[in-house]
């Protein structure tokens, strides 16, 4: 019996040509990179630096005449006239008790500091104490210390007489302030220093040493008891890196915003380049009385603020354009356009010039940019007021984005104005480039210029 051949028809040939092409395509789709695009939006980029500051201020530092027992009479922070009394030191350590019962016995005469003001510390610590700030009640304890044995210019004045009739004035003696100023009470290991010669190792606050006064405290001859701090005027040293060095590196003023309070201040800014790193002085002459007690502050030094169209960074791509001098534009064809003079030269020597206009890319003073792509190598412009004559060849890369407007990706170049955490800010109005709401690619990397997309 005869075996029945199979046959094919034409319906099933196109059947199966369509099924197979169709599952070349899927796999292609599958295997394919897929392209993310982004929607241009408008922002603004602000240049923030987060800085730690050592404070320096126009000190006169009082050293201990003598050994003995210091007993303050003003208060931390507080402003002292010129001549006012500023401590008592004690040469025995007996002399203090005595001051105390003179005080205890003018007690209910009104001579002796009324306690609203250390209710009023203890109020304003209990407003903003945490946990894991303990360490604040040890300088809660400290100023308040000083602050109980405040009393006025005039009952200090019959205590000491008092005080002498006692013991005799030759065990204690006393210190005035010859300067009006804000009186502080502590020591530390920047005593003396001038912002020059602040060190890169100065910003290692493991090594940083302080000694806070209290009365009843045992001194020694030399060592610093008070300081007076004559001048509204300080300055903070801070520590940069080389790019923020090269940003501040010109500038005449800086504003200033502190981390614990938020408040902002207006700073003169000078840069210096050491060898063991970049500084910054900035000079203030507002909040000094906030930060009397504080050697490091921690703050943010706020720069410019840029605002324009905001693309991320993966987005920028960089392309080589011919650089030509701007005389060689000429009127385009139409005589409303921008275009180019090309001369060009026969094989039989006859020389034609004609009119041309290609996109430029960018325009400067002295120079727009054209495509490779569109200008031919060797293309000669002329100048036709001048005839002068520039052939193409020197090149510059100019930055840009893939705009996917039109199905395909067009570069559009974009003028960077600043740049932040993955995205940067450009021009609103460049010539050619891109404006709000254009969609680009997210990665250039992803795509060749003018590759179809869709």
């Amino acid at each position: 019996m005869a075996r029945k051949k199979s046959r094919w028809n034409i319906g099933t040939i196109v059947f199966l040509v369509l099924l197979i092409y169709v599952l070349i395509n899927v796999l292609i789709f599958v295997g394919k990179e897929k392209l993310t695009v982004y929607k241009v939006t408008e922002d603004k980029i602000s240049s923030t630096y987060s800085l730690t500051g050592i404070a320096l201020r126009n000190e006169k530092l009082l050293k201990a005449e003598d050994d003995g027992y210091i007993t303050y009479y003003t208060e931390e922070g507080k402003r002292v006239k010129k001549s006012g009394m500023l401590y008592v030191l004690d040469k025995n350590g007996k002399v203090q008790k005595e001051f105390a019962n003179q005080v205890e016995e003018m007690k209910g005469r009104g001579d002796i500091q009324e306690n609203t003001r250390i209710k009023s510390r203890l109020s304003e610590f209990k407003s903003i104490y945490s946990d894991k700030d303990f360490e604040d009640v040890y300088d809660l304890k400290y100023d308040l210390k000083n602050a109980v044995l405040g009393i006025n210019e005039k009952s200090l004045k019959k205590v000491m007489e008092q005080v002498k009739e006692q013991v005799g004035d030759a065990s204690f003696s006393t210190r005035r302030s010859s300067i009006s100023g804000i009186a502080s009470f502590y020591s530390d290991s920047f005593d003396g220093r001038e912002a020059g010669q602040i060190k890169a190792s100065d910003f290692e606050r493991e090594n940083y040493r302080v000694t806070k006064l209290n009365s009843t405290d045992k001194v020694k001859k030399g060592d610093t008891v008070c300081r007076v701090t004559k001048s509204e005027k300080w300055t903070l040293a801070v520590l940069l890196d080389k790019e923020q060095y090269t940003s501040l590196k010109g500038r005449k003023t800086v504003t200033v915003k502190f981390v614990d309070d938020q408040m902002k201040a207006e700073a003169g800014v000078e840069t210096e380049k050491k060898e063991d790193g970049y500084f910054a002085y900035l000079s203030l002459d507002q909040y000094l009385i906030r930060y009397i007690g504080e050697r490091y502050v921690d703050i943010d030094l706020l720069l410019d603020t840029y605002q324009g169209l905001k693309i991320p960074d993966s987005a920028i791509v960089s392309k080589q354009f011919y650089q030509v001098p701007v005389k060689y534009i000429t009127k385009g064809n139409n005589g409303a356009g921008e275009g180019f003079s090309v001369r060009t030269t026969s094989k039989d020597g006859n020389v034609k010039v004609e009119q041309k206009e290609f996109k430029i890319y960018k325009k400067t003073k002295n120079y727009c940019y054209l495509d490779p792509e569109e200008v031919e190598e060797g293309t000669t412009f002329e100048a036709m007021d001048a005839g002068d004559r520039f052939t193409v060849g020197e090149k510059k890369r100019l930055k840009g984005v893939y705009c996917t407007n039109q199905g395909y990706a067009d570069f559009r170049p974009v003028q960077v104005v600043a740049n932040k955490d993955g995205y940067t800010i450009v021009e609103t109005d460049t010539l050619n480039g891109i404006r709000l709401y254009d969609f680009v690619v997210l990665d250039s990397k992803a795509i060749k210029e003018n590759q179809i997309i869709y």
